[in-house]
């Protein structure tokens, strides 16, 4: 059966050409989020500054958040004690140490970074374990690419959203992937119904039938999969830099992607096309001689109950999904059970794409009669003739709709949200930035201009409270906000119920009231901080305020906050214009009063609505992107399953010229088979789109209508019309150019 099955690859060279590439771009795709994540589980910082060190000694940028599973990145950098550079010095094996300062202003007695070489003829890594016996908790040493992170630390924190999006990603890619594979060896097996027929008539068995259809797949998954190595390899690099390109990522970062996701990405591929491969020869394998021979060039069975099964348990797996969105998740978390729930809908309603089909030939079978004429009426025979065909190329075009319209919208959604909190909670008019550390003074003066309500020093940073024991959001810490007492309750959007804000001073916090409550603290206790540099601190409750659930913020002293910030100091001071008092008026005078000094700047709400654009697009850049890749490969599976599907349909387009149809006819009746099958398809994945889209939409902007322009509808759905009937019409005119009594006679 090998030998046959590698004769039958020979000739029928266009049927498998088809499952190749699903194989093939499936596996690149799948290779390169594997190396994404790769990369970021390596986060390999080649040292540029630290190049001459044999071993680096800087501060441990990780912290094992309590009761969470996955060690937190911390956003400040930590540094470590001045003192240990003589410590390492006179350990044996050190010929020579230097220590590097390599942003900010570090605390009096720290250091960025320590930077030791070895004697020559030292074991670096004996070397390396005795300095390590000399470090407290807060440091760690670093060796080979691992030195540049004492550079780079923001290298750490874009790494864990580079590792997180390749594995959701990637995950949506392999569910994608198997799908489009299954799916093209079951149009595949499919055509060649009559092949399958004659083999079992002539005496072959159903268990070398199977190992026929085995043998075909695998030599395919193994070809397919080995040259998708290099394109995969291609493909995760020019993502990775794109995502540097535009901050997702930190430039400096080397990519790898090695055997393991290699290796990962084949076996997902070939596992799916055996899998495919023994779900499509099932039915061919097990239906008796004669019986084949009947059904050869007859409609089978409308859809097979496993296939009903796993759409419906896809359906059911889409709604539990889009349950817990509804009533569980909130904020941003929405996306981590809304985004796999468009996956899962998407594919639900392919897998039940025969009966779809079948409903929505009902329907459109009128309107297809009135405008296509006679043309439309065999376009109309022939999709009910030809379900199970007419499913097989309507299931992709389900596909690409319903995921492009999903995720994007999705993002949409989600964006306009955000935007409207960060509208909400920017209860400012103006904000003054300086370039070095903002003067004291200047604040004060600022207070003392007509028409300011409020003006307070700003600075941002993460932290975590220890004790009593808490688990912050996402468990990735609560955002703390440096303010002036004088000026906080103008600046932030926040009501005081408890306490006030004018009393933070020195050691002080204050916390929304609802979490105090939780904690079991109130005004006057004291709690501990783990802040964003390591250190801890332990601070006296001065207020609680109430504020909006996404309000996820603590507020401290800019003075008591900003030492542990990596830059030292404050940069910011936000202003407030009193109610009658404009805001334009505002800026206009804060530009005059610092008109005379160096390294001001000042600017309006207008800027700083700017400002949050850009992090915004920053921040969806990666999403777009690895959406684009999974679009583009159900783009391909449309292209690629319409085309093979309409090639194998030459003997009947010459047996229907022979008949008395001209070539003219065969092209509209085939446009309007196209047309239908877009139609069908574009409604169908629009439908599987919004039944995650509308709970999320009423959920996160009250609207049954998802937020974002009309027009990336209307571009998705015009590149599922396009991509459809190119598909179509081009192999259709390529099969009709010849004679027709050729055609006729030409193998399916």
């Amino acid at each position: 059966m090998t030998r046959l099955a590698l004769r039958t690859l020979r000739f029928r060279a266009g049927t498998f050409v088809a499952a190749f590439l699903a194989m093939f771009f499936a596996a690149a795709m799948v290779m390169a989020c594997g190396g994404l994540m790769e990369t970021g589980i390596r986060t390999a910082v080649p040292p540029q500054q630290l190049d001459s060190a044999d071993i680096v000694v800087a501060g441990d940028q990780k912290y094992d958040v309590p009761g969470a599973e996955e060690a937190a990145i911390l956003p400040e950098r930590v540094r470590v004690d001045a003192g240990l550079e003589d410590t390492i010095s006179a350990l044996p094996g050190v010929q020579d140490t230097d220590s590097h300062v390599l942003e900010g202003q570090p605390p009096a007695g720290t250091v960025d970074a320590i930077g030791i070489r070895a004697q020559p003829g030292t074991d670096v890594s004996e070397l390396r374990e005795r300095i390590d016996a000399e470090l407290d908790g807060g440091a760690i040493t670093l060796i080979g690419d691992e030195r540049g992170l004492a550079e780079l630390r923001d290298a750490r924190t874009t790494s864990v959203g580079v590792i997180s999006l390749s594995g959701v990603f990637g995950g949506f890619a392999i569910m994608v992937s198997m799908f489009g594979v299954a799916s093209m060896l079951a149009l595949s097996v499919n055509q060649r119904q009559r092949d399958m027929a004659l083999l079992r008539a002539v005496g072959a068995t159903p268990r070398q039938l199977r190992r026929l259809i085995l043998g075909e797949t695998l030599v395919l998954s193994l070809f397919a999969t080995a040259l998708a190595y290099v394109p995969g390899q291609y493909l995760g690099e020019f993502v990775f830099d794109r995502m540097a390109d535009n901050g997702v990522a930190t430039a400096g970062v080397a990519f790898h992607q090695g055997w393991i996701p290699t290796v990962s990405a084949m076996a997902a591929a070939i596992l799916a096309a055996v899998l495919g491969a023994l779900g499509a020869g099932r039915r061919a394998a097990r239906i008796k001689p004669t019986q084949a021979l009947a059904e050869a060039s007859l409609e089978g069975k409308l859809i097979g109950g496993w296939r009903v099964f796993f759409g419906l348990l896809f359906l059911a797996g889409g709604i539990a999904l889009t349950t817990v969105t509804a009533t569980v998740m909130s904020g941003p978390l929405t996306s981590a059970t809304a985004g796999p729930a468009v996956i899962v809908f998407a594919i639900g309603f392919a897998l039940l794409s025969p009966v779809l089909t079948k409903i929505m030939t009902v329907l459109l079978q009128w309107p297809v009669r009135a405008l296509g004429g006679l043309t439309g009426h065999l376009a109309v025979l022939n999709a009910r003739g030809r379900t199970s065909t007419t499913a097989a190329v309507v299931a992709p075009v389900i596909l690409l709709t319903g995921v492009a319209a999903g995720t994007l919208y999705l993002q949409t959604t989600n964006d306009a949200a955000e935007r409207q909190i960060f509208a909400n909670s920017l209860v400012i008019d103006a904000v003054v930035t300086a370039e070095g550390q903002v003067d004291a003074e200047l604040v004060e003066q600022i207070r003392e201009l007509p028409g300011v309500a409020g003006a307070s020093e700003h600075l941002r940073s993460t932290g975590f409270i220890e004790n009593p024991v808490d688990r912050s959001p996402w468990d990735q810490g609560w955002h703390l906000l440096g303010v002036n007492a004088e000026g906080a309750d103008a600046t932030t959007p926040v009501e005081v119920t408890e306490g006030a804000l004018t009393d933070l001073h020195g050691d002080t916090i204050a916390l929304e009231d609802g979490h105090a409550a939780k904690l079991g603290v109130g005004v006057g206790d004291t709690i501990t901080l783990r802040l964003g540099d390591n250190a801890t601190l332990d601070v006296h409750i001065a207020a609680l305020f109430s504020a909006s659930d996404e309000y996820d913020t603590l507020l401290l002293p800019a003075d008591t906050l900003a030492p542990h910030t990596t830059e030292g100091f404050v940069t910011q001071i936000l202003v407030k214009a009193e109610a009658d008092a404009g805001p334009e008026q505002l800026v206009a005078d804060l530009n005059e009063l610092t008109a005379g000094q160096d390294g001001l700047a000042v600017a309006d709400r207008d800027a700083l609505f700017g400002q949050y654009e850009d992090g915004q697009e920053t921040a969806a850049f990666a999403n777009y992107i690895l959406v684009l890749m999974i679009v583009g490969y159900a783009a391909i599976s449309v292209i690629n399953t319409l085309v093979s599907s309409t090639m194998a349909r030459r003997r009947e387009f010459g047996l229907q010229r022979l008949a008395g149809s001209t070539r003219g006819q065969v092209m509209r009746m085939v446009g309007t088979e196209g047309t239908f099958v877009a139609v069908t398809g574009v409604a169908l994945g629009t439908i599987a789109s919004l039944a995650i889209l509308v709970p999320v939409s009423l959920k996160r902007v009250d609207s049954v209508v998802p937020a974002g322009s009309p027009l990336i509808y209307a571009a998705i759905a015009g590149l599922a019309v396009l991509l459809t009937l190119g598909a179509m019409l081009l192999p259709a005119w390529r099969a009709t150019r010849g004679r027709p009594a050729k055609s006729a006679v030409a193998i399916e």
